[in-house]
């Protein structure tokens, strides 16, 4: 319960900064798009900032150097089954909503592969990162986040297929829309979003 209190006082923190922002730029970057479509994207924003918080990403301040890292798939499994299902299936659900946003916002991830290259390409990154902290970086982790961007898509295939007879999406420019939100939302959790997290938890305790 503190961890899931923890993730969304940090996603916050986060979307207190880049919503904002996003307006500002709303029409530039997302000029094409109508009211739902911007909130999708601001939502994707938050939910990105979740996974940030959740996964341990460094912040300028408390950059170091850790080279703990785990090449062997379910090398684990054996040591704590019980502890490494519920880690497995927290990934898997961490990444359930990544599938289901992409495909929403972008026709380009109405491809599965697609969608699972992303969950994969986002999951490298963050594990790439935690070299930089005290966590583990973790092949496993690869494994569980794509296959839960990979059910996201399925879920979210399923659930628009029946109120739309396909998987729908606003005619976003991908190319332009998503770097913009990743590297937006990764400089803000980064840099100034501890700092707001913190002021927001003395709120919260105080």
């Amino acid at each position: 319960m503190f961890r899931i209190l923890a993730i969304g006082i940090d996603a916050a923190a986060g979307a207190v900064i880049f919503i904002p922002l996003f307006s500002i730029l709303s029409g530039w970057l997302l000029k094409h798009r109508n009211r739902t479509g911007k909130i999708l994207y601001m939502l994707f924003a938050a939910y990105l900032t979740s996974v940030f918080s959740a996964t341990g990403i460094p912040w300028f301040r408390n950059v170091t150097t850790d080279l703990s890292v785990n090449l062997i798939p379910f090398a684990d499994i054996l040591n704590s089954p019980s502890e490494y299902i519920k880690n497995s299936l927290l990934n898997i659900i961490l990444f359930i909503p990544a599938g289901m946003f992409l495909p929403l916002l972008w026709k380009e991830f109405q491809d599965l592969k697609k969608t699972a290259a992303f969950g994969f390409g986002l999951s490298l990154v963050i594990e790439l990162l935690q070299i930089f902290t005290f966590r583990l970086t973790d092949i496993d982790d690869l494994i569980t986040n794509t296959l839960g961007s990979m059910i996201g898509y399925f879920i979210a295939n399923q659930l628009f297929y029946v109120l739309n007879g396909k998987l729908t999406a606003e005619r976003g420019n991908c190319k332009r829309e998503l770097p913009i939100l990743a590297g937006v939302v990764f400089l803000v959790c980064f840099t100034v979003q501890p700092y707001v997290s913190e002021y927001f938890w003395e709120l919260f305790i105080y």
